[in-house]
């Protein structure tokens, strides 16, 4: 039997977290969530986990490189507004970091797990979790959600530009072999918004009004002025996500154009994965003067991010080409049917990668690679979008994706999993614990998505 260990779970995926705990007690294995916020802890020790809270204690950073994980988790903040701030914040984020550490040591060295799952949240408590879980000889395994909907990327280093995978290099994809229907089921499935077949969902436990309110003092402390609605109704992020609104009909251009794929000023992998990220109309310029100096002709179609883009960066704008706006429900449609993409990172630029469609990137993306991608500083897009409309990397581009989506993603929903990615997730985790603790799998996981590849018989 191995000992598992969830890194402070986030409330918002109960489900996903139950439903594999379900899983790994039947191959014999037992697991801990392991949390850090007393609000999370109180949530989870009144489900069907078993759980642990790791209270702050007296500051003492060791040798642990505290000032690089609080600077990391500063990061994921918007720009402070003066130096003082930002002072302010490297500074409660260290004290923080440093007060846990101690009690985070002390845990690993005491239980001993054999593995520690991270799911999805890249905060400063999460890297310091996988740092102290390395120090202590403890296998880490990173999940999150992955490029496509209803996939999630499986990686030993982290997620995204975090993730081993953005370290590698064209040559080391020479031995994988294509996997043509793989890919082509990846873009029909994305287009064709097909969900999975979900499991069912154990109903939330509400824990006990006087534990919540136990809570109010704690919850100040770790999330400011929001600390007392987190303390007394943060368990509702538990529930089932409201049923999906049909997607809005939009229009794409006539003529042809380049996507550029926008991302909400808050996007982790923006926050993260970005050095000085670009303002939405610094790319809008900077993406409009990339368009015109191809074609003046081409149409620039702009995918709104899901919050949309603040009506004052719009004010005055000029552009040499045509500016063409379409919902975020159009990011997948606008990027495989342009002539090629502009983003920061977005995580649907992998389907115009799919679709053969050149892609150039500012950030750091867990789908660039150099030669199937085009990685530039938002004042040289221009030229960088000349150069990735000059080459055609199709048999690398092939391989890298026949990878990405056959071995470095999991077919498995976050919020509505189902028993083929449940299956997956159980062998990701079997495949990084020793022989002796493996005790074999039930279910038989088979990579993409059930459709349309049920219907060509493919893992048979």
């Amino acid at each position: 039997m191995a000992s598992i260990a969830f890194a402070a779970p986030g409330i918002d995926r109960f489900h996903w977290h139950e439903r594999l705990t379900r899983e790994l007690r039947q191959d014999g294995h037992a697991v801990t969530a392991v949390c850090v916020d007393p609000v999370e802890h109180t949530f989870w020790r009144h489900q069907s986990i078993d759980s642990t809270l790791v209270r702050l204690g007296p500051p003492d950073p060791m040798r642990a490189p505290i000032d690089e994980l609080a600077l990391r988790a500063s990061q994921r903040q918007l720009p402070a507004r003066s130096h003082r701030q930002q002072r302010r914040r490297l500074l409660h984020h260290r004290q923080r970091l440093a007060s846990l550490l101690p009690g985070l040591l002390r845990w690993f060295e005491a239980e001993r797990p054999d593995l520690l799952l991270l799911h999805q949240r890249r905060s400063g408590a999460h890297a310091l979790l996988h740092y102290v879980a390395r120090e202590t000889g403890t296998r880490v395994l990173w999940t999150g959600d992955g490029l496509l909907p209803h996939t999630l990327q499986v990686d030993e280093a982290g997620l995204d530009g975090d993730a081993a995978a953005t370290r590698r290099r064209a040559g080391d994809y020479r031995v994988v072999q294509n996997e043509p229907s793989l890919l082509a089921a990846c873009l029909t499935n994305t287009l064709a918004r097909t969900g999975p077949s979900a499991l069912t969902r154990r109903e939330v436990r509400r824990p006990p009004l006087t534990a919540r309110i136990a809570d109010l003092l704690a919850a100040s402390r770790w999330h400011g002025c929001g600390g007392p609605g987190h303390a007394l109704f943060g368990w509702r992020r538990a529930l089932a996500p409201a049923a999906g609104a049909e997607p809005m009909a939009f229009e794409l251009p006539g003529t042809p154009f380049v996507t550029l794929l926008l991302q909400d000023t808050d996007d982790e992998r923006v926050r993260l994965d970005a050095d000085a990220p670009p303002t939405h109309r610094e790319l809008i310029v900077a993406a409009a003067a990339a368009a015109a100096d191809v074609d003046r002709q081409l149409v620039l179609v702009i995918v709104v991010p899901p919050r949309g883009i603040d009506h004052r960066e719009l004010i005055g704008l000029a552009s040499p080409v045509r500016l063409h706006f379409v919902r975020p429900d159009a990011a997948a449609d606008a990027a495989c049917t342009g002539v090629a993409t502009l983003t920061v990172n977005h995580p649907l630029a992998a389907v115009a990668l799919l679709a053969g469609t050149p892609v150039v990137h500012v950030g750091r993306a867990l789908y660039g690679l150099h030669g199937v991608t085009t990685q530039a500083i938002t004042a040289e897009l221009a030229p960088a979008l000349a150069r990735a409309l000059a080459k055609d990397p199709a048999t690398l581009r092939q391989r890298f994706l026949s990878w990405l989506f056959g071995y470095g993603h999991i077919w498995c929903s976050s919020t509505w999993p189902d028993h083929n990615g449940l299956a997956g997730l159980v062998q990701a985790v079997g495949t990084r614990l020793s022989s002796r603790h493996a005790m074999g799998l039930r279910m038989r996981y088979r990579p993409g998505p059930a459709w349309p590849l049920a219907a060509d018989g493919r893992g048979d």
